[in-house]
């Protein structure tokens, strides 16, 4: 009798282990102690904290991860992730893109080990700013000054910096570049937000390229300064950023200034936007990318009290707005959860 008894139970959990759900649960659970670390930003800064807090939400709810917070930054971020000097991070959907790809002067060499949890986690906005006097008001408008041989004298990002390359996409993309603003007898400067200030306040400059959060404290000072205008991009443009460079989509709802962001701007301004992500290394366990993803999608409200910038990722969309092919764990999660087909 004992033994019809063992043999049946035996039966009855064999029957139970084998069915999908009780599969999926195991195979999807972290049950042994796992530490990854997890780059962000300098010590202190806005992305070092934020990281920091999501990272302690993981770990309250799932004690088997540990995420350890190192420095880190934009442009580096994406290289160690790839390389596996650490396992995830915080990454700039523009930065992710020309990093995966290899895409000069910033990379000398494709980074293709890297992928995305999700986005978004933050959003930056080109600003191009100008003298209203110039009478500008649209990057076309712009790009045809040039190519008519008329001088115009604008502030850029630093060489060396990840700006440049988006504000030489977006200038390609008229038919323009800095080489030709200076051939017309145009100036450029090369500096940075503090300096574009002065140069724009002393009229130095006419026109400003900036990516920026909203609202950005530079921009702010700048329109004070002089009267100014917000120079519109194309939806064409936005399109071709987005396909090149994997900044946001316009069905992504975020594609523009809001009016009323800054004074007299009393119109939305079509923009080209990139995002924060949540990049992990390839060979990251699927089991471990899913359930940091799963806690992530499943505590949006403790996940929104941690940071501000959290408030623009949505579940939903989160498999989305990204720049980098997502983890199969990530990717596991978001069709399990019913927010991808």
């Amino acid at each position: 009798m004992k033994r019809t008894i063992m043999c049946l139970f035996a039966l009855v959990l064999a029957a139970v282990l084998s069915l999908p759900g009780a599969a999926m649960a195991d195979e999807n659970q972290v049950t042994q102690s796992t530490t990854l670390t997890w780059v962000a930003g300098g010590v202190g800064g806005g992305w070092y904290v934020q990281a920091g807090g999501i990272a302690r939400m993981i770990a309250e709810k799932e004690p088997n991860l540990i995420l350890k917070v190192v420095p880190g930054g934009g442009v580096v971020n994406p290289v160690r992730v790839s390389r596996h000097k650490d396992d995830l991070g915080w990454g700039i959907t523009f930065v992710d893109k020309m990093a995966f790809k290899g895409i000069a002067p910033v990379y000398k060499k494709a980074n293709p080990d890297v992928r995305s949890l999700g986005g978004i986690f933050g959003i930056y906005h080109i600003h191009v700013l100008g003298a209203r006097d110039m009478k500008i008001t649209t990057m076309a408008q712009m790009a045809e000054m040039v190519k008519a041989g008329k001088a115009i004298k604008v502030a850029a990002p630093m060489k060396g910096t990840s700006d440049l390359p988006l504000m030489n996409t977006i200038l390609a993309f008229y038919g323009i570049s800095l080489d030709d603003i200076k051939n017309a007898g145009g100036k450029v400067f090369h500096a940075v937000y503090s300096d574009m200030v002065n140069l724009y306040k002393d009229n130095h400059v006419d026109f400003v390229f900036t990516h920026l959060g909203l609202p950005g404290a530079a921009i702010t000072e700048m329109s004070v300064s002089r009267d100014s205008t917000l120079i519109s991009l194309s939806d064409a443009c936005i399109d071709h950023l987005h396909n090149e460079l994997g900044t946001l989509a316009r069905d992504s709802g975020q594609s523009f200034i809001p009016k009323g962001t800054y004074n007299g701007q009393d119109a939305d301004i079509p923009t080209v936007v990139s995002a924060g992500e949540l990049i992990i290394n390839k060979d990251v366990p699927d089991n471990v990318a899913y359930t940091i993803t799963k806690i992530i999608c499943e505590n949006t409200e403790e996940l929104y009290k941690i940071n501000p910038a959290n408030k623009n990722f949505k579940p939903e969309t989160g498999w989305k707005n990204i720049a980098l092919p997502l983890h199969p764990g990530a990717e596991k999660y978001y069709k399990d959860a019913g927010y991808m087909e």
